[in-house]
């Protein structure tokens, strides 16, 4: 009997283990196996039909099955529209003529913004880890001030309710760049597939990024007039 006491423990160990829904949501995730069918934080007709104003009724926020704390006054206190939008800056091209652009590196888990050939800004996100995030050129196609995301599986630990995602830069389907408040491992693929920016980078790069929103409201889509800024995800 005491022949078989350390498998017994390990068996034992590995049994609670499992039972852990962190644990067990790690381990499924790295073989493959996580049951979890979301691939983008939206679907693509709720963005189309979102008209990014802030939800006042949102009282709580849900990450990996868990409530986490959500800021409510402070994300809505903090986006303010920009009333005043210089379209000979704000748009897909700076002040001198040269493209302003997006590149999105997943092996360094770095988003670097363009003008020519030059970066003006640069920071870590957090691109997909339950669902890759698509390779390609993109062209930004709607924009966002907030957007809720529901999505996620309970039974894998992965269920995501968050309300009011500020700064949202949908580049293909229901996949953006966006801010995060949920979490702070930039730098770490963490999403279903969208492109997780700290919450002041995410602010400054929608202001940036063409199409602009106009004065007096919260969602735009591209137009051949006002064009969406090209994205390069690699």
């Amino acid at each position: 009997m005491h022949r078989f006491l350390p498998l017994l423990v390990l068996v034992a160990v590995l049994f609670f283990a499992l039972s852990y829904l962190p644990i067990r949501r790690e381990i499924a995730y790295k073989l493959g196996i996580s049951g979890d069918h979301t691939i983008s934080c939206c679907n693509e007709k709720e963005v189309e039909n979102s008209n990014g104003d802030f939800d006042e009724n949102a009282s709580l926020a849900f990450f990996n099955n868990e409530i986490i704390d959500y800021p409510k006054t402070s994300l809505a206190q903090s986006n303010l529209p920009n009333q005043n939008p210089d379209t000979k800056i704000l748009g897909t091209t700076n002040s001198a003529g040269e493209e302003k652009w997006i590149e999105v590196s997943l092996d360094e888990q770095r988003v670097r913004a363009w003008e020519g050939n030059r970066v003006v800004m640069e920071f870590p996100i957090s691109s997909g880890k339950w669902a890759p995030t698509p390779k390609g050129t993109f062209h930004i196609w709607y924009k966002t001030r907030y957007q809720s995301m529901v999505g996620g599986s309970k039974e894998w630990g992965t269920y995501y309710n968050l309300p009011n995602v500020p700064n949202n830069n949908f580049f293909y389907k229901g996949y953006a760049l966006h801010g995060a408040y949920w979490h702070n491992n930039f730098g770490h693929p963490m999403s279903h597939g969208c492109v997780n920016e700290p919450l002041a980078n995410a602010a400054e790069v929608f202001e940036w990024t063409g199409p602009v929103v106009p004065a007096g409201v919260n969602a735009v889509r591209a137009t051949p007039e006002n064009p969406g800024t090209r994205v390069f995800v690699h």
